[in-house]
């Protein structure tokens, strides 16, 4: 954001060849540094820009410096704009906030994704992944009760819910019985690590 009166910085043309941008009054702003938020900072040569006739609208510095950022992902950005606005996604994108929006406002509002409960990437990974999972089979559920309604929403969630887990199990834990694991807080009858395989 620029203040009111001053150039924009779409005003500013950026060169992919040589790295640089260019202001409206063709002079070049090079390349000098990266920040460590991933900005590239180009800037003008303060001896000729004293004497620009529009240095009233490109900047307030006292060395006459002019400095644009650039990140370093916007070329990409940049791409995306670009294909966002074709004809196809257009209306793709418009869809966006009854699709992936609403799954995240209910992952939010519904299911605790609002703050991490947990301390470490790997458990809020697991969190994640488990709430996103709960999230499919309900909406699994609703699909079904639907296909079995003749198309009519219904409310039977647990009884479809019920129905899922059973296949589940008749095709899964079917295939090749898998030894399963109990802990106990007294570690005496087991084999003293407080766990016994069944």
């Amino acid at each position: 954001m620029t203040r009111d009166g001053f150039f924009k910085k779409y005003e500013y043309v950026y060169d992919e060849h040589y790295d640089c941008y260019i202001c409206p009054e063709d002079h070049i702003l090079t390349y000098r540094t990266t920040d460590r938020a991933g900005y590239r900072e180009y800037k003008s040569c303060g001896t000729h820009c004293a004497h620009c006739p529009s240095l009233e609208r490109c900047t307030h510095s006292k060395s006459h410096v002019k400095t644009v950022t650039r990140h370093v992902w916007e070329g990409h950005m940049e791409t995306v704009e670009d294909i966002r606005h074709t004809r196809g996604n257009r209306d793709i994108y418009a869809r966006r906030k009854e699709t992936i929006e609403r799954i995240f406002g209910t992952a939010k509002e519904r299911h605790g994704l609002r703050y991490t409960q947990y301390i470490g990437k790997v458990r809020m990974e697991m969190k994640a992944g488990l709430t996103f999972a709960c999230m499919d089979l309900k909406k699994l559920a609703r699909i079904l009760a639907r296909k079995e309604r003749g198309g009519l929403p219904s409310q039977e969630h647990p009884y479809i819910l019920k129905k899922i887990y059973l296949k589940i199990k008749e095709r899964c834990w079917g295939l090749a019985p898998a030894p399963l694991f109990v802990y106990s807080l007294n570690p005496a009858p087991f084999n003293g690590a407080g766990f016994m395989c069944w």
